[in-house]
């Protein structure tokens, strides 16, 4: 507020009535698996699967090796990567906004320079030699066999130049005034060479390259030789040498991995490691670690990485560990691709209750599939057994059963296709179906597009199933699910009312937030109310709630703690899982 002194109009504008709730979702998929390509650890943000497979690389075949078709179903690969074979179908099933997490074995990504341990993480690697040393070692950008594909060539280009342009700066605390070091070798006498010194008192003052012709010569000049700057007259502390100059004695580097191509041309491995790490054109296939003769040219050659590995062996997807990087991102549906209930189920469920606390504020919940189908078509007692069993009991956890019936792309897949996949994969095509259905629209009854189901289950089985809390997959008139349900066996059972509900919590956080730190009066408090009402308005108005109320209160106590009381009821709304017909004949 203005202090009133001189006469005059003064005015305050209280802005607090305009806040309004910013746009939630609910809908974004997490995705945790095995890949061949992509950082470790690390999720990435995807909206397309051929986002995916830019970044992670294509799947690897599922049926296992030497087996021969026609037999159905085959036997799977236990160690086929699930990344990207999950994301295929969360994609084709409706979601659009996915982060996808490649995990590995190790586990543990190498935060450090550290060349063996890398080799043993399953980096792929190439070392380059000087004539008496190493020159430079290269890694493959990402662990994984894709870096097995990576060709290095390295030949002599005499006639190329490149030029180079870095700025000097001239010592203040006592060094030379007149001979200053290039980074790289210069070619003596090119035009190209050109120096310009910005003076510290201001002003610039272009240099003649080459030797002074006669005494009276007034322009100052200098002499460039390899790396070599010797002005003929000292500088003054503080100034700035802006060296542009040609550089020859080159070195033409090829790196190819399938259609990627990036060529190099560089007089030595400091060079090569700058043009690497350029953050304007960083390679997008190799990191490098310059050796001992980095200063060298290297010898020429022609060599494939090698040591590549995927880290296909993972298992810790039943550690809530696993997932922690994603408390970090707003993904509502967690999927561990390719795992079932019991290698995953308890992990995935630990995870989503701690990123729906208040600490993170990421709600969210997990979909998780059934095991492989065991028995023959004509007795699934053992495996019916196994799903009524299972031990999942909690509000944030879909157990779907059974597999699905899909295509794959592997070279190695195509004479089997199409394949029965495990519930594991359902489960993938599931979240994507729910990150494509609004938060109050129920599963239940819904089709699923598949080429057909791993199991059909009977009447009486699928009574049981719903009964024991799985969200089973049926043939009726198509294939549907058949009730949308969590593993819950309390107030949200039903998903709609878990989603309802997280969706009004991330609403009501955006309505509130900005009015942390302004004034806790009624004036503002009407306004909190105001933002929190036009949101459950909307909630109201898109059918999510047949109901509401709110209140918004404060006593001087909690005024003077910093607090603001606000109280919501919600009524949500539930979808038709029963109908019942009496019908009177007269």
């Amino acid at each position: 507020m203005s202090q009133m002194i001189l006469p005059g109009t003064y005015i305050d504008v209280l802005s607090e009535g305009l806040i309004a709730p910013g746009q939630v979702t609910v809908g974004n998929v997490g995705v945790v698996g095995t890949a061949s390509k992509g950082q470790i650890n690390t999720p990435v943000l995807l909206s397309s699967y051929n986002d995916a497979l830019a970044i992670f690389g294509s799947y690897d075949a599922i049926v296992k090796k030497d087996e021969v078709p026609p037999k159905q179903p085959p036997t799977l690969n236990a160690k086929a990567l699930t990344l990207t074979r999950a994301l295929e179908l969360v994609f084709s099933f409706g979601a659009t906004t996915v982060y996808a997490m490649r995990v590995a074995s190790p586990k543990d990504v190498i935060p450090v320079v550290d060349i063996d341990a890398k080799k043993t993480a399953g980096w792929a690697t190439v070392t380059l030699a000087a004539a008496d040393g190493t020159w430079t070692t290269l890694l493959a950008a990402s662990p994984g066999a894709w870096g097995n594909n990576i060709n290095c060539t390295i030949k002599s280009s005499p006639e190329a130049v490149r030029t180079y342009q870095e700025t000097l700066n001239v010592p203040q605390d006592g060094g030379s005034l007149t001979d200053f070091k290039l980074t790289y070798a210069a070619k003596k006498d090119s035009p190209r060479n050109r120096v310009l010194v910005r003076s510290v008192a201001g002003g610039i003052n272009p240099v003649v390259v080459g030797p002074r012709p006669n005494p009276d010569d007034k322009k100052m000049h200098v002499a460039i030789d390899g790396q070599a700057l010797k002005f003929d007259a000292a500088l003054t502390a503080g100034d700035k040498i802006d060296a542009t100059y040609a550089v020859d004695g080159l070195f033409e580097l090829t790196l190819t991995a399938g259609q990627s191509v990036e060529t190099y041309l560089v007089q030595n491995a400091k060079m090569l490691a700058a043009d690497i790490s350029n953050p304007d054109s960083t390679s997008s296939l190799v990191t490098i670690v310059t050796g001992d003769k980095s200063a060298e040219p290297p010898k020429e050659v022609k060599v494939t990485f090698t040591g590549g590995a995927n880290g296909e062996d993972f298992s810790l997807y039943d550690d809530a560990q696993t997932y922690e990087p994603l408390l970090d991102v707003d993904a509502h549906i967690i999927v561990a691709a390719g795992q079932d209930d019991k290698q995953a189920g308890a992990g995935l469920d630990q995870h989503c209750q701690k990123a729906s606390t208040d600490e993170f504020k990421r709600d969210r919940i997990a979909v998780v599939g059934s095991s492989r189908a065991t028995g023959t078509p004509a007795d699934r007692t053992g495996f019916i057994n196994t799903l009524v069993g299972n031990t999942l009991a909690s509000d944030r956890v879909i157990f779907i059963a059974p597999g699905i019936v899909a295509t794959s792309s592997a070279p190695d897949d195509l004479k089997f296709n199409p394949i029965t996949l495990p519930g594991a994969y359902a489960a993938a095509a599931i979240a994507g179906k729910l990150a494509a259905t609004a938060p109050h629209i129920s599963l239940t009854n819904k089709p699923v597009a598949v080429i057909g189901l791993e199991v059909t289950f009977k009447n009486a089985q699928l009574e049981e199933l719903v009964q024991n809390r799985v969200t089973a997959l049926e043939l009726n008139e198509g294939f549907r699910v058949l009730r949308g349900q969590t593993t819950d066996t309390g107030a949200f059972r039903e998903i709609t009312t878990r989603r309802i509900v997280d969706y009004a919590k991330y609403g009501v956080r955006s309505a509130s937030a900005p009015f942390i730190g302004l004034l806790n009066n009624d004036r503002v408090r009407s306004a909190l109310r105001a933002s929190i009402n036009s949101f459950l308005q909307s909630m109201l108005d898109g059918e999510m709630l047949v109901g509401y109320g709110i209140e918004v209160t404060a006593t001087r106590e909690q005024q003077i703690r910093g607090i603001v009381q606000v109280t919501i009821t919600l009524q949500p709304v539930f979808s038709i899982n029963f109908i019942q017909v009496t019908m009177i004949l007269s």
